[in-house]
């Protein structure tokens, strides 16, 4: 099955590229040969091609290239930014750009001189009242500000604060934190009030309103305070650059976050590192769309293709709406975009100028054909330089097959390894280097039991089975020439054409009998016993005496029990010999040493069997005949 699927793939050439290295690395000489007709069967096959056939290609071609131009990644780039979940713990440090506001909690510690510990919470105003002192504001300080600001406002009644000889230390922590109340417009997941922790910056804010919608902006988002835009956002200096510059504005109480609609979304396709969809600013250019996407891949062609949306404004009629046009590379700063354009960065050509070799070599597959000879390739994929591997290559008769004019494998150039350096390739030839099957086949038999020197021999034609055992040392005295079993490989093919190889006894040989490869000798042991198995009463082992026949084992086994198939019973020796009854039942058939006989009961015993029968009478004849001969005898 594996070499069907090879050769299918070989036949067309624009699939060579998809055999995998392990199954060339199988084939052999036949798969070789199977590769080299359908290849040079081709002309025949596509010579059948009719207009239909043309059409069905065309039809093909366009739906890749169709596939080629849809969609290849449809996300929307940016907005997983703001899809994690957000976890905010009471033991996280506070941030030091932290800035204190209405709502907060905060401890302030005295120790030294003095020692105390007192909570305060932020008023509206941004106030705390401290007893003796009035209200201090420390509303949009931060803990380091608000610790120097008490410093010099507590000391006022706590002269040690800044005695350096015994000074009094203060620490301002916080306690409690209020969350704070955010408004959320636009394209948001959760337009409204919501909830978000007091060390939020936009970016965690945003997420914990669920995000933007993909209609939203990610380069305009706005946060207002008090009507008044105190910053804009454009967060792909952060996506892109990793440059964070959202984190310098403090949200505090009442802020409003406005997420407006995207107003020039524009796709990138094709040979680019991360395509998708991408938005826009004024001013931006087609360079740094590719630098959004963050650049070109190195296949990518030089040209790109451009679908264009003309804009509602610049419109004169429903017609030529979209437009296309090819851009060099190098124009890319030039060109601005559109809302709803699509931009296709193809890859370049393939360049074919390679061959490929197959077979007997240790890294067969496809290399450069430029500048190369037959030989060059041949030492590239190796083993032409190892004493040993060279033995198992047929050097003499390497084979390239060539395209012709009409693109069809229809030229054979044979070449031996000693004049390769002479042939000069061509693109998409196909090199085939042949394994040299004498010296692969090295077959061997097998000799075991009761030999002098069992073991593995080679085997060279015309080993008979005297001569093996000649050379195995002969025989033991444990053993006889009527004890050897000899099996050899057996190859068949089921009913699903399937191939397999099976190990079975040969039967019926002699001395002169011709081994082949994988051949086993056994020389059994000599039992001095017989065997009798089947319908008789007593089965089992009966001790050999010289001219014991078949009829005396069955006797002194117990003799046959009814229905039994007497003229049917035979004989298997030792080395796998059958022998049947004759019409004498057996009588004059003699045994050997470890021979085993088998009675077979009738399965069918009211069926009348005329053999049986003329045996039984013939028996029966035979007795009277005696008894009368020895009346005769006795009246002389």
């Amino acid at each position: 099955m594996k070499l069907a699927i090879i050769i299918t793939v070989l036949s067309h050439s624009f699939l060579f590229s998809q055999v995998s290295i392990t199954d060339i690395n199988r084939i052999g000489n036949e798969q070789l040969d199977e590769i080299r007709k359908e290849l040079q069967n081709a002309p025949e096959k596509n010579s059948k091609f009719d207009v239909d056939d043309v059409e069905d290609i065309e039809s093909t071609a366009v739906t890749i290239e169709q596939k080629e131009l849809e969609l290849i990644n449809e996300e929307y780039y940016g907005y997983n930014y703001f899809k994690s979940e957000i976890n905010f713990f009471d033991n996280v440090p506070t941030p030091s750009e932290f800035k204190l506001g209405a709502g907060d909690e905060i401890i302030i510690s005295l120790w030294g001189d003095t020692n105390l510990r007192e909570q305060f919470i932020i008023n509206k105003e941004g106030l705390i009242y401290y007893e003796n002192i009035g209200f201090i504001n420390l509303s949009n300080k931060t803990i380091k500000d608000a610790e120097n600001l008490l410093v010099k406002e507590l000391s006022k009644i706590y002269s040690t604060l800044k005695d350096i000889n015994n000074p009094t230390k203060l620490m301002v922590e916080l306690g409690k934190l209020k969350s704070l109340n955010i408004y959320f417009s636009g394209e948001v997941s959760k337009p409204g009030i919501q909830l978000v922790h007091p060390f939020s910056d936009i970016l965690t804010a945003i997420t914990q309103a669920g995000g933007v919608n993909t209609e939203g902006s990610l380069r305009n988002i706005k946060l207002i305070r008090d009507n008044n835009t105190i910053a804009v956002i454009d967060f792909y200096s952060f996506f892109i650059k990793g440059s964070n510059e959202f984190s310098d504005f403090r949200l505090i109480d009442g802020d409003t976050i406005h997420i407006p609609p995207i107003k020039n979304r524009v796709e990138i396709q094709g040979s680019v590192l991360r395509p998708g969809y991408y938005e826009l600013l004024e001013g931006d250019s087609l360079n740094d769309l590719i630098n959004y996407a963050a650049g070109l891949k190195a296949k990518a062609s030089s040209i790109i293709s451009l679908d264009t949306v003309i804009p509602f404004e610049n419109r004169t009629s429903q017609d030529n709406i979209i437009s296309s046009l090819n851009i060099d590379l190098n124009a890319t700063n030039e060109i601005t975009l559109n809302n709803g354009d699509k931009v296709l960065v193809r890859e370049i050509g393939e360049s074919n100028s390679k061959v490929e070799i197959y077979g007997r070599v240790k890294v067969p597959g496809i290399y450069s054909s430029i500048n190369m000879t037959l030989k060059d390739i041949l030492d590239f994929a190796g083993g032409f330089d190892d004493p040993v591997f060279r033995k198992t290559i047929r050097q003499d008769e390497i084979i390239i097959l060539r395209k012709d004019e009409n693109q069809f494998y229809s030229q054979e150039i044979k070449s031996t390894y000693a004049d390769a350096d002479k042939i000069d390739l061509n693109i998409n030839d196909k090199i085939f280097v042949y394994e040299s099957t004498n010296y692969r086949n090295s077959p061997t038999y097998r000799v075991e039991g009761e030999v002098n020197k069992p073991g593995t021999y080679p085997l060279k034609k015309g080993i008979t089975v005297e001569k093996a055992l000649s050379l195995a040392g002969g025989l033991t005295e444990l053993s006889t020439i009527n004890n050897i079993i000899i099996s050899q490989e057996f190859t068949e093919i089921d009913e699903t054409d399937v191939e397999f190889t099976e190990i079975k006894n040969v039967a019926n040989f002699d001395l002169d009998f011709e081994l082949s490869s994988n051949s086993v000798i056994k020389a059994l042991p000599y039992e001095n016993v017989v065997s009798v198995e089947g319908n008789v009463y007593n089965p089992g082992l009966v001790a050999f005496t010289r001219g014991i026949t078949m009829t005396d084992a069955i006797i002194q086994a117990g003799g046959y029990k009814p229905n039994s198939m007497k003229n049917r019973a035979y004989v298997k020796k030792a080395n796998g010999e059958v022998s049947k009854a004759n019409i004498f039942l057996g009588r004059l058939k003699r045994l050997n040493p470890g021979d085993t006989v088998f009675v077979p009961v009738d399965p069918d015993p009211d069926e009348f069997d005329i053999t049986t029968f003329i045996a039984d009478l013939s028996t029966t004849l035979a007795n009277i005949a005696a008894i009368l001969l020895i009346v005769d005898n006795q009246n002389d």
